[in-house]
C-alpha cells in the first residue's frame, strides 16, 4: 500500500498540551483506499470532547465516484463532521506541494460551530442562492467568519452571491477560492472538469458557503501577490462584460503585450504572458488579473472584473518579492499564534515558481498545522472594507484560533534563507530588479514633466490645460452620482491692467503670487486651484454645495482685499463668480454659468461675489 502521508513537522507547543482548543489535522492519500488508515489516525488523535468538526477535501481527483468513496467512509466513521470541498490543481500539507493527491483535513472546534450550505446554480441563480444564505448570517450566534469555494461557471457571477456578504460587519473576516482541474489542461478555463460538493451532493455549477459561528473564534485572513507594477498606466476605454477587455487607450488590448513584451497572439501566447498580468487596485490593495482568452478582435478576457475607465498597468513576476512577501506575511502569522492555517494559492503561482514553490510553502511548516489547494481564483474581504474580490496569482493565509494566544508575540522572527532549485531564477530576479529601478526612475521622470506641463511657473498653480482636466473629470464624476454636487469658483483681479501700468509687471507678478497663496490657503486637500489665465483663476471644489462655495469664495475674496497691499498703500481686490453642478452638465456650461457670474460682479460694482445654482 502507499504510504500515507501525516505531517509531524509543525511545532509541539502549537499540537500538544491543554493550552490548544482547537486543533487542524492535516493528511493527504494517494488512494481512495488509504482513508481506512487515514481516519483510523484521526480518531486516535481526535480530541474526545469538541463540539463540532469540519472536514475539507480537496482532489485532484475529479472522479465523483472517488469522491464520494471518500465521503461516504468519513461520515460512517465520524458522523459528527460536516463535509465541504472542491476540485484542485495541486494540494498543500503543512508545506510541501502534493499532486495527484486527496488532501483530507479535519478542523476540530472546541467552543465553534460550522454549517456548509451547497447552492447548485444550474437550479437556481446567484441572487436566489444569497437570498437563501440570509436567514443564516443574521444568527443570534456570533458569525466568526465565511468561507467560500465556487466552481469556474459561477466565478465570474459571484459577485451577485458576495454582494450580500458585504452588508455584514467589516470584521467578519470572507476567504476561500475557486475550484480547479488537472483535467484538460489544453485549455485554461476547465469548467466541465470542477465541481464543488459537501456532505450530500456535487455540482460544477454552483457555489458552497461555510459558516464559522463562535465567541471565542478568532480567523485572520490576510494575501499577497509579489507581483510588481510594469511601464506606463492605461485607461480601459472599451469592455465586453465584466472580465473582457476589448480595448485600452482606444486600442486593442493585446497591443499592450505587443508593444511592451513583444509577444503577439499565437499558440504560444498564454504561456508567454504567464509573468505578465494586467494590475489594478482594490480598496487600496494591488490585485493582479490573469489573461484567460483572446479573440481575433484583439480582445482579451481575464480571471477577473475591471470597471470602464480604470486605470490599469502590465505586472510582471519577481519571484525574491513573491517569496519575500510571504516571509513578511509570516510575521503576522506567528504573531497571530494559529492553531490551524488554511491555504488558498493561485495555481499561477505553481505554474511560474516550478520546483521553487516548495521555498514559499515552507514558510508556514513551523508556525502551525496547515493545509489547502491551488485555486484557479482567489477571494478575499480585505480588512475594514465590505467588498469580497476575486484575486488572481495571490496567496491567501486564514489562520484559525479559538481563545487568546498562549505566549506573547514574538518580537524578531527568523526568516529562511532562499535556496533556489530552478537556475532561470538568478537571471529573472536580476532582470525584475533591473526594471525596478529603471520603472521607478522612468515614473519619476515622468512625474516631473508632468509637473512642469502642469504647472504654471509664475504662481506654481496648476495651470489652463490641467484645471480644464479636472474640472471637466470632477463634471462627469459628479454627474454619475445622485447626491455628489461640485463646486466651482472662478476669480478675477479687478483693475489689474492699471495695477501693471501704475506700479509696474514685477508689482503685478507679485501680487498675483500672493492671490495664489491666499487660495491655496483657503482650499481643503481634495480641492483644486489653477491660473486660467492672465490674472483669472480657476478653483474647482468636490463634493462641495452652493452655500459651501460661497463661503469659500468670500473667505478668498477678503483675505485677498486684506492681504495684497500695493505700493502706494491700497489694496487690490477681486471679484469672484460661483456655481454648483447639475445633472447632466458640461464644461462649457459650467464655464458659461461661472463666466456669467463674474461679469455680474463687475457690473454690480467688483470686490464682490455673485453665485448662482443653475438651471434644475
Amino acid at each position: 500500500m502507499a504510504k500515507l502521508y501525516r505531517s509531524e513537522t509543525a511545532k509541539e507547543t502549537l499540537w500538544k498540551g491543554n493550552e490548544t482548543i482547537m486543533k487542524l489535522f492535516p493528511y493527504n492519500l494517494r488512494a481512495t483506499e488509504e482513508i481506512e488508515d487515514c481516519l483510523d489516525k484521526f480518531l486516535q488523535e481526535c480530541p474526545e470532547e469538541y463540539r463540532s468538526i469540519l472536514c475539507l477535501l480537496f482532489s485532484a481527483d475529479d472522479n465523483t465516484n472517488h469522491i464520494s468513496a471518500v465521503r461516504q467512509a468519513i461520515q460512517a466513521r465520524v458522523p459528527a463532521a460536516r463535509i465541504a470541498g472542491c476540485t484542485s490543481s495541486g494540494e498543500i500539507m503543512d508545506g510541501e506541494l502534493r499532486l495527484e493527491s486527496i488532501q483530507v483535513t479535519f478542523l476540530v472546534f472546541d467552543r465553534s460551530t460550522v454549517d456548509v450550505h451547497l447552492f447548485d446554480c444550474a437550479k437556481l441563480t446567484m441572487d436566489e442562492a444569497a437570498a437563501e444564505i440570509l436567514p443564516d448570517l443574521l444568527e443570534s450566534e456570533p458569525l466568526a467568519g465565511i468561507g467560500i469555494l465556487t466552481t469556474l461557471k459561477t466565478l465570474n457571477d459571484i459577485h451577485a452571491f458576495t454582494d450580500v456578504l458585504a452588508s455584514l460587519p467589516p470584521e467578519v473576516p470572507i476567504f476561500g477560492g475557486s475550484s480547479d482541474s488537472y483535467n484538460n489542461k489544453s485549455s485554461y478555463v476547465n469548467d466541465e472538469y470542477t465541481c464543488v460538493f459537501d456532505d450530500e451532493s456535487f455540482t460544477n455549477q454552483g457555489i458552497l458557503a461555510i459558516l464559522f459561528h463562535g465567541e471565542d473564534l478568532h480567523i485572520r485572513v490576510s494575501s499577497y501577490n509579489g507581483w510588481k507594477p510594469l511601464g506606463a498606466e492605461t485607461v480601459i476605454t472599451g469592455m465586453k462584460g465584466c472580465n473582457e477587455v476589448t480595448h485600452l487607450n482606444q486600442k486593442p488590448v493585446v497591443s499592450l503585450y505587443e508593444k511592451y513584451l513583444g509577444i503577439a497572439p499565437g499558440e504560444r501566447f498564454f504561456s508567454a504572458i504567464i509573468p505578465f498580468p494586467v494590475m489594478i487596485d482594490r480598496d487600496e490593495h494591488p490585485v493582479a488579473r490573469m489573461a484567460i482568452s483572446y479573440s481575433d478582435d484583439g480582445s482579451m478576457r481575464f480571471g477577473g472584473d475591471f470597471n470602464l475607465g480604470e486605470h490599469v498597468r502590465l505586472g510582471y513576476g519577481d519571484p525574491i518579492s513573491m517569496l519575500q512577501d510571504g516571509q513578511q506575511n509570516a510575521i503576522g502569522l506567528y504573531n497571530f499564534q494559529p492553531e490551524g492555517i488554511l491555504l488558498f494559492s493561485c495555481i499561477v503561482r505553481r505554474m511560474y515558481l516550478r520546483d521553487d514553490v516548495s521555498n514559499e510553502l515552507k514558510t508556514f511548516r513551523d508556525i502551525a498545522p496547515s493545509a489547502g489547494f491551488y485555486t484557479y481564483g482567489e477571494l478575499q474581504r480585505f480588512e475594514g472594507h465590505s467588498q469580497v474580490h476575486l484575486l488572481n496569482g495571490s496567496m491567501v493565509t486564514t489562520c484559525f484560533r479559538e481563545g487568546r494566544p498562549q505566549t506573547k508575540a514574538a518580537e524578531n522572527v527568523e526568516t529562511q534563507k532562499l535556496a533556489f532549485h530552478d537556475e532561470r531564477i538568478s537571471l529573472i530576479t536580476g532582470l525584475a530588479h533591473f526594471v525596478s529601478v529603471t520603472t521607478m526612475e522612468l515614473e519619476q521622470a515622468n512625474r516631473a514633466l508632468t509637473h512642469l506641463a502642469d504647472t504654471d511657473r509664475l504662481t506654481g498653480l496648476l495651470n489652463r490645460g490641467a484645471v480644464e482636466q479636472i474640472l471637466k473629470r470632477e463634471i462627469e464624476r459628479s454627474d454619475m452620482s445622485f447626491n455628489l454636487t461640485l463646486g466651482a469658483i472662478m476669480v478675477d483681479l479687478d483693475h489689474f491692467k492699471r495695477i501693471n501700468d501704475t506700479f509696474g509687471h514685477e508689482v503685478g507678478d507679485e501680487v498675483l503670487r500672493t492671490v495664489a497663496k491666499v487660495m491655496q490657503g483657503a482650499l481643503r486637500s481634495s480641492d483644486y486651484v489653477g491660473r486660467w489665465g492672465g490674472e483669472e483663476f480657476m478653483l474647482v471644489l468636490p463634493g462641495c454645495n452652493l452655500k459651501d462655495a460661497v463661503m469659500v469664495a468670500e473667505r478668498i475674496r477678503t483675505c485677498i482685499s486684506e492681504q495684497t497691499i500695493l505700493p502706494d498703500g491700497s489694496h487690490a481686490t477681486a471679484s469672484l463668480g460661483v456655481t454648483v453642478t447639475n445633472n447632466g452638465d458640461t464644461l462649457d456650461g459650467v464655464y458659461g454659468r461661472l463666466d456669467d457670474e463674474l461679469y455680474k460682479a463687475k457690473r454690480l460694482g467688483r470686490n464682490r461675489v455673485s453665485a448662482t445654482r443653475g438651471n434644475l
